[in-house]
C-alpha cells in the first residue's frame, strides 16, 4: 500500500513539476585527488549533455598548505586552518583566471572549471565553512546543489571536461591535497532528488487546487450577497 502511494505521488509530482525531475543528472564523483602543487588540477570526462540543471553532491576532506614550513593550510573553502602569513580562520583573496574565467578567488580554495563554460569557487569563505573560527572544519560537504545555484550560467555542453583545481598563483611551495568523494551513492542521490522534486510538485498542485477553490468560494459569496441585496 505504501509503495503505491510513493509510486502516485512520484508520478503526480513529475507530471506538475515537468521535465526537470527527469532530466537533471547527477555529477558522479569518483574518489579523487587534487595535488596541491598541480598548477592544472584533476580532469575527467562527463559522458553526455551537461546544463546548468544538472547538480554536483560532494564532501571534500583536507588541507593543503600553501606555504613552507608547511604553514598557510586551508580548507576547501580556503580558510586558513595552519597559520602561516594570515592567522587560523582568515581568508585572503587573490586575481586570477582559470578556464578562461577571470575572477576573485580565495587563496587554498577549491574551484570547479567546466569547459565550454565557465569556473566557480564551490565553497564560499563564511562563519559556515570556518571564517573567523579558532577550529575551522577541515572537512566540507555541499549537498545536492544545482549548478547554477554554484554560480554556472546557463549552458549546455556535449561531453565537456570538468577540472577541480586548487586556487593559488604559486604553486611551487605548495604541499598536501584535497580528497574529493561522493556519499550517498549517485544513484541514491539520484532517487532522493527526484522524490523531492515531485513532491514539491504534488504541494505546488494542491496549493494550486486550494487557490482555485478559494476564488470560487469567493465568487460563490459575492453571487450571494448580490442576491441578498
Amino acid at each position: 500500500m505504501f509503495r503505491n502511494v510513493i509510486s502516485v505521488a512520484l508520478w503526480v509530482g513529475i507530471v506538475t513539476s515537468g521535465s526537470d525531475c527527469l532530466w537533471a543528472n547527477l555529477i558522479p564523483i569518483s574518489p579523487t585527488t587534487v595535488d596541491a602543487l598541480s598548477t592544472t588540477g584533476v580532469s575527467f570526462s562527463y559522458a553526455g549533455t551537461l546544463t546548468q540543471n544538472d547538480t554536483l553532491e560532494l564532501t571534500v576532506t583536507g588541507d593543503p598548505c600553501l606555504q613552507l614550513g608547511p604553514a598557510y593550510c586551508t580548507n576547501a573553502a580556503g580558510v586558513v586552518t595552519v597559520a602561516g602569513t594570515s592567522g587560523v580562520g582568515a581568508a585572503t583573496t587573490f586575481s586570477g583566471t582559470y578556464g578562461g574565467t577571470t575572477g576573485t578567488w580565495n587563496f587554498g580554495a577549491l574551484l570547479m572549471e567546466i569547459s565550454g563554460t565557465s569556473t566557480v569557487q564551490i565553497f564560499p569563505a563564511d562563519t559556515a565553512d570556518g571564517l573567523g573560527s579558532g577550529s575551522p572544519p577541515l572537512s566540507l560537504t555541499l549537498p545536492l546543489t544545482t549548478l547554477s545555484a554554484l554560480g554556472f550560467p546557463s549552458f549546455s555542453e556535449v561531453d565537456p571536461t570538468i577540472t577541480f583545481i586548487l586556487a593559488d598563483n604559486l604553486y611551487t611551495d605548495n604541499s598536501g591535497q584535497f580528497n574529493l568523494s561522493q556519499v550517498p551513492e549517485p544513484t541514491t542521490v539520484g532517487f532522493v532528488g527526484v522524490l523531492v522534486c515531485a513532491l514539491a510538485g504534488v504541494v505546488r498542485r494542491k496549493r494550486a487546487a486550494r487557490n482555485a477553490a478559494d476564488k470560487v468560494g469567493a465568487f460563490v459569496y459575492r453571487e450571494n450577497r448580490t442576491g441578498l441585496s
